[in-house]
């Protein structure tokens, strides 16, 4: 059995999931998980009830982060 290690920007990546009363700009190379942050964010905005699906705005630069 192997035991994943965790990412070295876990806490970073914890942050923009769970600091939901904080503004963050995530600036990183492609491919390293942005959208999927971003993702998680939503669904946890979703999970408190802080916003229904029809308020909230996601921006993207790339189609195919637009289309995740």
């Amino acid at each position: 059995m192997t035991t994943r290690r965790p990412l070295p920007d876990q806490a970073d990546r914890e942050r923009i999931r769970t600091a939901l009363d904080e503004t963050i700009v995530v600036e990183a190379a492609a491919g390293t998980g942005k959208t999927t942050e971003l993702v998680q964010r939503i669904l946890q905005v979703l999970a408190e009830g802080r916003a229904r699906i029809d308020q909230i705005v996601a921006v993207t630069f790339t189609e195919k982060a637009a289309g995740e």
